[in-house]
């Protein structure tokens, strides 16, 4: 669902094209969040069907023919729905929460505290999982290394999420 808050979220700032879209996200958020032409394309077309984006095609003079792309205000309530819409099966998934905290911009801090505490939930029963497991694979420090680096993981997110909260007080 993250490439749909970020593709319509792209469309919130104004008209753009596929590759610009594209573009825009990787160079706000990094490779991992890349969105492929397979993830893309099928999903401004969904958009379209739904009424969430209108499109209108560009000519320019001896290149291909553009299609921009226009955010509509049923797009706008999309956005704004999908964004809100964030269970603990959503909470789970750290690019899902990612890309929320990268849109806090367009959310009001009630929902942003909201966020949080969902994600702080799920990161606490983790971190209860990998201290329960720790000991019970003693006999191989290979093993025990995985769970501390991932435990340890965990408690820097945690910490991360404690110091965002601070910050939006």
């Amino acid at each position: 669902m993250y490439a749909e808050i970020l593709i319509l979220g792209q469309l919130l700032s104004g008209p753009k094209h596929g590759y610009e879209i594209k573009k825009n996200i990787q160079e706000a958020l990094g490779e991992e969040f890349e969105i492929n032409n397979n993830l893309l394309y099928p999903a401004l077309r969904r958009f379209l069907e739904m009424g969430a984006i209108s499109k209108e095609v560009v000519k320019s003079e001896g290149k291909p023919a553009r299609h921009v792309y226009l955010l509509t205000d049923t797009g706008e309530e999309i956005f704004h729905d999908m964004i809100r819409d964030f269970p603990s099966k959503l909470a789970a998934n750290q690019s899902e929460f990612l890309v929320r905290v990268a849109l806090f911009d367009r959310l009001e801090p009630d929902m942003r505290r909201e966020i949080l505490q969902k994600r702080q939930e799920v990161l606490q029963e983790k971190l209860k999982f990998y201290r329960r497991i720790e000991n019970t694979h003693a006999q191989n420090p290979f093993v025990v290394e995985v769970i501390r680096f991932q435990k340890a993981q965990v408690e820097h997110e945690l910490a991360w999420i404690e110091d965002l909260k601070q910050k939006m007080t």
